[in-house]
């Protein structure tokens, strides 16, 4: 048991927060997603700046001539700019900065995920050893009934009915017993997977403590319309939806270009006058006016409208679902509350409840059944303070949730 002790890992809450985002598969997919996507949007940057090329050609021609063998070389180099540049491609670099936020706000949501699950799992598992421990006290209490019920039918004092309800009891608690195991064993697998630990390490989880005051329901409304991913990325998607459709309609109407070229060629690595001689450069501007183009730029304008006008629905569902989490979360919140301090009422109860049948039937004016009974009771209140305590602090990290406060 020492050795035990001495090589289990304690763990807080927080702890299994850090380890959650270090290792958690979920949340290192959407980190690599978040560079993938953001790289992939900035290659519109690209467009904005100069192209610069370097070449080098060489050949060798043979021919015969007046029975001579003739060979003739050449090398040529060349350098060349280009910078080709339309008035779309400063929106679309524009919209790209909408694009790469909407991937970041994305990738907080799942942040947030990662972190609720941890708490989720965390509590969880920590209610699974509370009830195991509560279970494991069941079993020894029905074991010792059982026996004393043995010895007073032994002397008799009890009857065989007695007996019978005695064992029963045992062996229920018993199987629930190894319910409470299996929950048990299944929560601290997830914990343990989600955290990257291995399975077989032995942790030692504590009981949160958390402080919070709860801030008036319009505060909380506001911060969640201010904080919320998921509604900053509609927001982000509805800004670049609006440049998209600009492009496309710019695109409609005319295209401007500008291209500039500049460069040498000649047989031999140039020098500074060389150079001078064969250098060369051009420089164009274009307006193209589209007149049929197989009516794919009014698709293109149609896309983007029906894709703004997604966007904009999206957006305004997101903040109806923000209004409706706001009354629910800070009404469960509340129940919570009350649901803790009478579960605690209620163990009072039950434990003195105990205590008078434990003497009553002491003095032989209870049966072993009102006892066990009392057992029972007391056993559940138990189970119903741990339960409380969990959707107490499940409703604490829903409002940090909600505010944008989680770690």
């Amino acid at each position: 048991m020492i050795v035990l002790l001495f090589l289990s890992v304690n763990l807080s809450l927080d702890q299994a927060i850090d380890k959650a985002l270090m290792n958690s598969y979920l949340y290192l997919r959407a980190k690599k997603n978040l560079l993938i996507q953001q790289k992939t949007n900035s290659f519109i940057y690209s467009d904005l700046l100069p192209q610069i090329y370097g070449g080098y050609d060489y050949s060798r021609s043979h021919s015969i001539a007046t029975g001579m063998d003739l060979y003739d070389t050449t090398s040529t180099y060349s350098v060349s700019l280009s910078w080709n540049l339309k008035p779309t491609d400063f929106l679309d670099a524009y919209s790209t900065h909408y694009k790469n936020s909407s991937a970041y706000s994305y990738f907080q949501e799942m942040r947030d995920e990662v972190i609720f699950q941890a708490v989720t799992s965390y509590l969880n598992s920590f209610m699974m050893d509370e009830l195991l421990q509560s279970k494991e006290k069941a079993v020894e209490r029905t074991r010792n009934n059982s026996l004393l019920v043995k010895e007073k039918l032994r002397l008799g004092s009890a009857s065989r009915a007695e007996l019978l309800k005695s064992e029963v009891d045992y062996k229920q608690s018993q199987y629930e017993l190894l319910r409470a195991r299996k929950d048990q064993r299944v929560a601290r697998l997830k914990l343990t997977k989600l955290i990257g630990m291995d399975p077989t390490d032995s942790l030692v989880l504590h009981e949160p403590s958390i402080e919070f005051e709860l801030p008036a329901k319009d505060s909380i409304h506001h911060l969640a319309l201010l904080t919320d991913p998921t509604l900053n990325m509609y927001r982000s998607d509805v800004r670049s939806a609006k440049l998209d459709l600009l492009s496309n309609t710019t695109n409609q109407l005319f295209s401007l270009s500008l291209s500039g070229n500049y460069g040498y060629s000649g047989e031999d690595f140039p020098s500074s006058s060389v150079w001078d001689d064969g250098d060369h450069y051009s420089i164009g501007v274009s307006i193209t006016v589209p007149i049929f183009t197989g009516f794919s730029r009014v698709n293109s304008i149609m896309l983007s409208r029906l894709k703004l006008s997604l966007a904009e629905l999206e957006l305004s569902e997101r903040e109806r679902d923000i209004r409706i989490s706001v009354v629910d979360i800070y009404l469960g919140y509340r129940e919570s509350m009350e649901k803790v301090e009478l579960t605690r009422i209620i163990l009072e109860l039950a434990k003195e409840s105990y205590k008078a049948a434990e003497e009553r039937y002491r003095l032989g004016e209870a049966s072993i059944i009102e006892l066990l009974v009392a057992e029972e009771d007391l056993l559940q209140a138990h189970y119903s303070v741990t339960q409380a305590q969990f959707d107490y602090y499940l409703a604490i990290y829903k409002l940090k949730r909600l505010m944008g406060r989680l770690p």
